[in-house]
C-alpha cells in the first residue's frame, strides 16, 4: 500500500493551488481597483457638491446689507469675465455712536465681535450723500482704528458696514477651480476643472454658470441675485 503521493499527484496538486492562488490574486487586485475607483468618484462627487453649494452661497448673498447704499452710490458688488467673478456683500453693520471727524482714524461703534482686524469697511452717510472704503487695523471696546484717514466728515448714526469679498478664479493650466476671501490667497476649490464659465443677465439681475469636470461631468445652474434687486 503507497501512502505518498506520487510526483505527478504532487505537480497537479502545486498547479491546481497555483492556479486558485492566481485566480484569487486577480480578484483581490479588481476589488482593489474597484474600490479605489468607486472611493475616487465619491470623493469627486463630494467636491462637486461642496464646490456648488459654496457658489450658490456665494451668489446669494451677492449685495447683502448693501441695498440702501447702491440706490444712492455707484456700489460695485459684482463682476465678472470668461475665468473670473467676485462677489460683495456686507457680514454685520452698525452705527456710529459719535461724529467723526474728516482727517481721523478712528469711529466708535457698538461692540460688535464681527469687526475685527484687517476686514473691510464701508462708511456711509446718505443725508449727506457721503461713502467710503476703509479698513480695520485694530479695534478696542467699539473703538476701531482705521488703517487710513477719513476722507469724509460723518455724523452720528452714519452706517457703518463690515464687508466681505469673495473671488473665484479658474487656473487653465492646473485645471483648478480657486476661491479667494478678502485679502487672503486663492484656495483649491475644485480640481480637474476643464471647462467653466459664468454669465451675468443685467436685467434681470441672474447669473448662468456652468462647470466641467474632466470633461466628462457638466453642473449648470441659474441663480437670482435678490440683493442686487433695487
Amino acid at each position: 500500500m503507497n501512502n505518498g503521493l506520487s510526483i505527478i499527484e504532487l505537480i497537479i496538486a502545486m498547479a491546481l493551488s497555483l492556479s486558485i492562488l492566481s485566480i484569487v490574486i486577480i480578484n483581490v487586485s479588481q476589488s482593489s481597483s474597484l474600490s479605489k475607483k468607486v472611493i475616487t468618484n465619491q470623493q469627486r462627487l463630494e467636491s462637486i457638491f461642496h464646490t456648488v453649494d459654496t457658489i450658490k452661497s456665494d451668489l446669494t448673498k451677492c449685495g447683502m446689507r448693501l441695498q440702501e447704499a447702491r440706490k444712492t452710490f455707484n456700489l460695485k458688488v459684482f463682476e465678472n469675465s470668461s475665468d473670473h467673478f467676485m462677489v460683495l456683500y456686507g457680514v454685520s453693520s452698525e452705527f456710529l455712536e459719535l461724529d467723526s471727524v474728516k482727517g481721523e482714524k478712528t469711529i466708535e461703534i457698538i461692540k460688535n465681535e464681527y469687526f475685527k482686524k484687517k476686514k473691510k469697511l464701508l462708511i456711509y452717510n446718505l443725508e449727506n450723500n457721503i461713502y467710503e472704503y476703509n479698513e480695520i487695523k485694530s479695534t478696542e471696546n467699539g473703538k476701531i482704528i482705521l488703517s487710513k484717514c477719513l476722507e469724509n466728515d460723518y455724523p452720528v448714526n452714519s452706517i457703518v458696514i463690515l464687508l466681505k469679498q469673495v473671488e473665484y478664479k479658474l487656473y487653465p493650466k492646473q485645471n483648478i477651480l480657486k476661491r479667494k476671501v478678502d485679502k487672503g490667497y486663492f484656495q483649491p476649490l475644485i480640481e480637474e476643472v476643464t471647462d467653466f464659465y459664468l454669465n451675468f443677465f443685467q436685467d434681470s439681475k441672474s447669473v448662468l454658470y456652468k462647470i466641467e469636470i474632466n470633461n466628462k461631468e457638466q453642473i449648470r445652474g441659474y441663480i437670482f441675485l435678490v440683493n442686487m434687486v433695487a
